[in-house]
């Protein structure tokens, strides 16, 4: 009896060592195969044997069955969705193109309902259908020349009837951008050249009234040179009338015995003075003083 005892022992110590190890390292991998990280900026959806389960998981680390179960990690995060020339018409059934871009994100607790329901691919399934019906809807309400000028509140319209729509579905609608309207080539073509006859009209414009300026500039100058010779003219006349009214009868005879070089004239007439003055003389400032009285010669000397 005591001899079993003693063989046993070495034989359990043999096997259990390596038995406890089988164990740790089964755990240890169980571990690392059963724990996920939910990254920043996603939630997880999980799967058992493909259902989706109720709720997702947040951020961070989380443990599931391996194999049973998966995670399938979703973007929550705001992303954007461009959408290229998408076909609509004016209210006179004018070709209209659309270019531009829609934000937009997932409501966090919504994402399993839109994963079982829609999938991931959900932009081409949900966004691109309702966004094209919803553009085909706004564009027709305006004139083919009310839509550049109305662009802020087409797209307006357009990201309200568009967020109703798809919050059905846990998608929201942060903004629409419309980047690009195009028209057809040949509406295209009439819009260029109503601007370049526009332009060829302002220019013209500001020509005609570069040249009313120089006309009243003219005009204005003109009246200064009339104005400047008038004031000239009525200055000379009130100049002469000074001028006419310093002449007087002793101012003559002073003057006439003053330019006197004491020869007498060969012929005398009571018409013929015996110093002769000259009009400017009569008429120069010097002659204007009115001179002191003085005593005149006698003929004799």
């Amino acid at each position: 009896m005591k001899s079993y005892q003693y063989a046993s022992r070495p034989l359990f110590r043999n096997v259990g060592v390596p038995i406890v190890i089988a164990v740790v390292m089964f755990v240890l991998l169980s571990v690392f195969l059963s724990a996920t990280t939910v990254q920043a900026g996603y939630v997880g959806v999980v799967l058992t044997f493909g259902r989706v389960e109720p709720g997702v998981l947040q951020p961070g680390f989380h443990l599931v069955i391996p194999i049973v179960q998966k995670i399938v990690q979703i973007d929550t995060r705001v992303l954007p969705h461009e959408f290229k020339e998408i076909d609509a018409a004016s209210k006179e059934l004018q070709t209209v193109k659309l270019t531009g871009t829609m934000n937009y994100h997932l409501e966090p607790s919504r994402a399993g309902e839109l994963y079982q329901t829609v999938g991931l691919d959900f932009a081409n399934k949900v966004i691109d259908p309702a966004f094209n019906d919803f553009i085909k809807e706004v564009v027709p309400q305006y004139p083919v020349t009310e839509i550049l000028a109305k662009r802020d509140e087409i797209r307006a319209k357009a990201k309200e009837r568009l967020g109703s729509n798809l919050q059905r579905y846990g998608i929201v609608v942060d903004d629409i951008y419309i980047s690009n309207i195009a028209f057809s080539n040949d509406y295209q073509a009439a819009i260029e050249q109503k601007q370049t006859a526009q332009q060829k009209v302002e220019t013209e414009q500001q020509i005609l009234r570069q040249k009313e300026i120089q006309a009243e500039q003219a005009v204005v100058e003109a009246k200064g040179k009339a104005d400047a010779a008038v004031a000239a003219a009525e200055g000379e006349a009130k100049a002469n009338t000074v001028r006419a009214a310093s002449i007087t009868p002793q101012l003559i005879e002073y003057l006439r015995w003053t330019r006197w070089d004491g020869r007498l004239p060969m012929v005398t007439s009571n018409a013929t003075p015996l110093v002769g003055l000259s009009s400017e003389e009569l008429t120069s400032p010097a002659a204007s003083p009115t001179p002191a009285a003085t005593s005149v010669p006698p003929a004799g000397g």
